[in-house]
């Protein structure tokens, strides 16, 4: 058998650390899903008056928010929110800061949280982005996002929450709709 020298074996030690590393970022950054059947209810909320906030924890968007109820064990909720947009400074500022929505579910006997839906982002989803303070209060333009999560019985509400990164940023949104659907 011949044996392999340093050099040879240096870069099948290289190889197989770098195959294994990408197996291991692989399954990090894998991507979930979720599937479901025929789809049983529909619910749209729309607003077409602008609202404005500076909050950097988040808050509900006024008037938003849809009942939805599961009685036949678990449904698969899917939610899909979009917007006319503003994300700007108060006051000028070449920082990078960006303005975050989330869809929440919330337990309607309760009114507590049960969860984010996924992908659970938190303030890392930018909606919209100061882009390094070159956006302007007249900056309009049009964002969405698509969220779900699988849920037990229950009646429950879908919220929309907004946050900004920084207090000296504005988040304005307007003409905006929320579509809630169930699915078996």
């Amino acid at each position: 058998m011949k044996r392999i020298g340093p050099r040879a074996a240096l870069a099948v030690a290289t190889v197989a650390v770098l195959c294994a590393a990408s197996a291991a970022v692989a399954s990090v950054l894998s991507a979930s899903s979720a599937s479901g059947g025929q789809i049983t209810f529909v619910n749209v909320t729309r607003q077409d008056l602008a609202a404005t906030t500076s909050s950097t924890t988040y808050v509900k968007v006024p008037g938003s928010g849809t009942r939805v109820t599961v009685t036949d064990g678990s449904d698969l909720i899917l939610a899909r929110f979009s917007a006319e947009s503003a994300c700007y400074h108060a006051t000028p500022s070449t920082i990078g800061n960006w303005c975050s929505v989330r869809l929440v579910l919330y337990d309607q006997a309760t009114g507590l949280p049960v969860a984010e839906l996924f992908p659970q982002s938190g303030v890392d989803f930018a909606f919209d982005s100061t882009d390094a303070g070159t956006e302007g209060s007249a900056s309009w333009e049009s964002h969405s996002m698509d969220r779900s999560i699988r849920v037990g019985n229950g009646a429950y509400n879908v919220k929309v929450e907004w946050a900004v990164t920084s207090s000296n940023v504005v988040f304005r949104l307007d003409d905006w709709s929320l579509t809630v659907e169930k699915a078996t």
